[in-house]
């Protein structure tokens, strides 16, 4: 209950702050990850006494687990010139699981 809560306050004070410091030029985006190949996913195996790759399949239209380089790359693109334009958004990488 509390991670949800958590990731609420973040998509809404992404948006709150993106207004109000647009005029000034900053820009204000948030990253959702899903299922990404890191310790919380060992943990999250581990626990459903599932391998990553089965977790992936059950979570994933992918069928995978992301990678800590796609997320990177993305952070890298809202860090760079070619975002200009984007602020408020919130960036989900979960390999289409939120499209279920």
């Amino acid at each position: 209950m509390l991670y949800g809560a958590s990731k609420g306050a973040v998509r809404t004070m992404t948006k709150d702050i993106a207004m109000e410091f647009a005029t000034q030029g900053v820009r204000v985006n948030s990253i959702h990850p899903g299922y990404i190949n890191t310790a919380m996913v060992d943990y999250a195996a581990a626990t459903t006494k599932r391998d990553k790759a089965e977790l992936g399949e059950a979570v994933s239209p992918m069928g995978r687990v992301g990678t800590v380089d796609e997320v990177s790359n993305l952070v890298l693109f809202l860090a760079s010139d070619e975002s200009s334009y984007i602020t408020g958004a919130e960036m989900v990488i979960n390999g289409g699981a939120m499209a279920r």
